[in-house]
């Protein structure tokens, strides 16, 4: 399950960074730049630099789906509407959902904040223990089971 988190986090992480990378380069005060930037103002700056929201336009053919029934009813330039409508609302469900799983870490680091040290040593004894539960459970629900 860590191994899954990580590897969405990575994959989220690349998607940020090509988002970022293909925006248009803009000047940040430099106050801004000297203080700690948080989880709200990352996501913040992220969205202002979406090349969808830059006014910049892909060259590409736009290609998508269409929904059930619309092959034979509309036109190309309708077609071609319906793809960049679908692009640009599949860019904001991605950053919307970076942003859950982002506010879901920060939420989770904040309340891990309130404990002292001795509350986190039984936790990770606790959750240690949960781990070695289910690493036995999932070998004895792979023996073969003899009739």
């Amino acid at each position: 399950m860590k191994k899954m988190n990580v590897f969405g986090i990575s994959m989220i992480s690349c998607l940020l960074f090509a988002v970022i990378a293909t925006a248009q380069e803009t000047s940040v005060p430099s106050d801004v730049a000297a203080k700690p930037v948080g989880t709200r103002l990352k996501l913040e700056k992220a969205e202002q630099e979406r090349p969808v929201m830059n006014g910049l336009k892909n060259e590409k053919k736009l290609t998508g789906r269409l929904p059930n029934g619309y092959r034979n009813i509309v036109s190309n330039k309708q077609r071609d509407d319906i793809y960049s409508i679908q692009k640009e609302y599949n860019e904001l469900i991605e950053l919307l959902k970076l942003r859950i799983e982002l506010l879901e870490q920060e939420s989770a680091q904040q309340v891990d904040a309130l404990l002292d040290a001795d509350q986190v040593q039984k936790i990770k004894a606790a959750n240690g223990a949960l781990e070695s539960e289910k690493l036995l459970q999932k070998k004895n629900d792979r023996t073969p089971v003899l009739k």
